[in-house]
């Protein structure tokens, strides 16, 4: 029964596809590659246009059914975040769900924070078939049973940042650090201290960053401030930065989030920003322009790591290969507010 009603799908989809093949003048596996993403089928980008508009024209509909009986799979991937109230993953996520889309697939989200050994959430995830693939973003942040329990299964698993166990793709963090730093010392700032995040690759690599461009400049790098996430990290980190032999004037902030929490504190300290320190953070969203003041920040591209990562992931989903590596287009871009000025006093 259940072979009978495969088939009765693959016909279904098989005559479709074979409708789209003769309006396009190529063949049925051309058709097939173009719709599952595929790369094993080799065709030029205008072949590939040419398919896509014979679908849009004989306006295709693929019979989802069908290609989950055909390839036996859902088309679900699960994207698993650490703090998903964390306003920096907005872009991301519009990513995520606008390449999934393209895929034909859904998503389904997973805070980090609920993802314990003893909440049975992964057991259910895997095992039940629920999704074909995992995306994950700071995976050193999740509890250790949990990844042991996702990687002892077969599905792929792609990381959205460095990483030394899973295919990856990732973002420029080093740069990120270079540019804040950088734009700083060009406003003439040379005491200059690095606050926020936690141990962990995108932190060594943004703090790397920092310390290269004060080196560069004949400048002592002030140490590692690693306070953590959020908003009292960001306070907690100012308040151990003022403790330092020779207090800064300016700060590069891990994290966007942490420097609202330096904007807090500074203020309850009686420190205007920035006449006398001056502020940019790492990442950007909309908020940090209503803030007074506005935030300086470095904007990264969240929104492209999401789409390079569901793309990746359904290559491996397909049994491609996957080549981990950084995104560089676009590179980390500095907008340019309020919270930093030139240093007019030393």
């Amino acid at each position: 029964m259940v072979e009978t009603l495969r088939q009765r799908f693959e016909e279904a989809c098989v005559t479709t596809q074979r409708d789209i093949a003769r309006t396009a003048g190529v063949s049925v596996a051309v058709v097939s590659a173009v719709l599952n993403g595929t790369t094993h089928t080799r065709m030029s980008e205008a072949t590939r246009a040419r398919v896509l508009q014979a679908m849009e024209n004989l306006d295709y509909q693929p019979n989802q059914a069908a290609r989950s009986l055909r390839l036996n799979r859902t088309g679900m991937i699960a994207l698993i975040l650490h703090k998903l109230d964390n306003p920096v993953y907005a872009d991301l996520l519009r990513g995520v769900y606008g390449a999934a889309s393209e895929h034909g697939g859904t998503v389904l989200l997973g805070d980090a924070e609920t993802m314990r050994s003893s909440s049975q959430f992964v057991t259910r995830l895997l095992s039940q078939g629920t999704v074909d693939g995992i995306l994950i973003r700071d995976d050193q942040l999740y509890d250790d049973d949990v990844m042991a329990e996702l990687r002892s299964h077969p599905k792929p698993i792609l990381s959205l940042d460095h990483d030394q166990h899973h295919p990856w793709v990732g973002i420029d963090d080093r740069r990120a650090g270079e540019i804040a730093t950088r734009f700083l010392l060009n406003l003439r700032h040379r005491r200059i201290a690095f606050i926020g995040g936690a141990p962990g690759h995108a932190f060594q690599q943004r703090y790397l960053g920092y310390q290269h461009e004060m080196q560069q400049a004949g400048l002592e790098p002030a140490p590692h401030l690693a306070t953590g996430f959020g908003e009292q990290a960001g306070a907690d980190g100012l308040r151990q930065a003022l403790q330092l032999p020779a207090a800064p004037t300016a700060l590069v902030v891990n994290n966007i989030m942490s420097a609202v929490g330096v904007l807090a504190a500074a203020h309850d300290l009686g420190i205007a920003v920035p006449d006398q320190l001056s502020v940019v953070g790492i990442h950007d969203v909309a908020l940090m322009q209503h803030l007074r003041p506005a935030v300086t920040a470095v904007r990264m591209p969240m929104y492209e790591l999401g789409q390079a990562g569901v793309h990746a992931l359904y290559d491996l989903m397909a049994g491609n290969p996957h080549t981990s590596g950084t995104i560089t287009t676009p590179e980390p871009e500095l907008i340019i507010r309020d919270s930093a000025t030139t240093l007019t006093n030393t």
